[in-house]
């Protein structure tokens, strides 16, 4: 059972590797949010900012979200893993 924790827990760790380097990526890609003085006029109100859910900014944010949450999913995954291969 010792062999099937270990090769568990070293997917878990390519997985988390693979990961880490996409959200890496995904957020180097994204703009910082910077503030014009057409927010605060109003000005900046464009088709994008109507529809931000379609936006590649938005999706980016998704993404990122996304690969963050199956991080720690994977690094509870580990863990439980890691106790129960110490526990035989």
């Amino acid at each position: 059972m010792h062999e099937v924790y270990m090769g568990l827990m070293i997917a878990l760790m390519i997985v988390m590797a693979l990961l880490a380097i996409a959200l890496i990526v995904i957020v180097m890609l994204q703009s910082g949010n910077q503030s014009n003085l057409g927010s605060i006029t109003g000005a900046a109100e464009t088709f994008f900012g109507k529809n931000k859910a379609k936006t590649m900014e938005s999706k980016f944010k998704r993404w990122t979200v996304g690969i963050a949450i199956s991080m720690l999913v994977c690094s509870i995954l580990f863990f439980v893993f890691f106790l129960l291969d110490k526990s035989i």
